[in-house]
């Protein structure tokens, strides 16, 4: 999850914004949308998350 949100930050900052907002996780592409809880996937040796997000720009 750390990885994937780092991943979001540099998105946003190499896009010239300055905020990530509308954070969604997904699954076999369905989108899972939450302000608590994101949706991952583990297997024999990994685990991971797919996360997508708006890029923002906040004064």
């Amino acid at each position: 999850m750390l990885s994937a949100l780092l991943s979001l930050r540099e998105r946003v900052r190499a896009e010239g914004g300055n905020a990530v907002i509308h954070i969604e996780s997904s699954y076999k592409r369905k989108p899972m949308v939450s302000r608590d809880e994101y949706e991952c996937y583990a297997g024999m040796l990994m685990a991971g998350v797919a996360l997508r997000c708006d890029v923002g720009t906040l004064r």
